[in-house]
């Protein structure tokens, strides 16, 4: 099935550049025909040698800011945006607190998975590496001032802890 007509912005010819720019959460689409793309300055597919067009990319690349990056892995919060992918566990840290009203978005409020898990997993080290993580989490909730995400977090803790204060190994930590 064919694309349906699209004409240009400024003349009745059709568009063959679409362009979606989103900037602060508004969405703003322009689409030209070839002449108004060429004023433009955009570069039509297949009128310039392949090596002018990565170098209109590279150029493109580096004029964007890309924001702060992960320590561990060099990705960026602009690749995050662009991929909706981050580059490894380091980075939920680098970026919590511009990822974590993402992903609660996401999942209707959850930041963490809530699923069914093997029984092997549920031991000592990975209860105290959650407790650790719920536990910044509580604090970097009170520093913003988020103190309904602070109280489920705190009661999360409490349901932690009573667990591990029963006498079992986990209790020692």
């Amino acid at each position: 099935m064919a694309a349906p007509f699209r004409p240009c912005d400024h003349c009745p010819k059709p568009a063959v550049v679409h362009n979606t720019v989103i900037v602060n959460g508004q969405m703003t689409e322009v689409h030209l025909c070839e002449d108004h793309a060429q004023a433009a300055g955009i570069q039509m597919p297949g009128q310039a040698p392949i090596h002018q067009l990565l170098g209109q990319l590279a150029q493109v690349g580096a004029a964007r800011p890309r924001g702060p990056s992960c320590p561990e892995c060099g990705h960026s919060f602009h690749d995050f945006k662009t991929s909706g992918l981050l580059g490894c566990a380091a980075c939920y840290e680098a970026f919590a607190s511009t990822v974590a009203p993402v992903i609660e978005r996401a999942h209707g409020g959850a930041t963490e998975h809530v699923g069914s898990a093997p029984t092997r997993a549920d031991n000592a080290r990975q209860r105290a590496a959650l407790l650790q993580q719920l536990l910044r989490e509580l604090e970097q909730a009170v520093s913003a001032e988020q103190y309904e995400r602070a109280a489920q977090l705190r009661d999360k803790i409490k349901d932690l802890r009573p667990t591990a204060a029963a006498g079992g190994p986990e209790a020692a930590q």
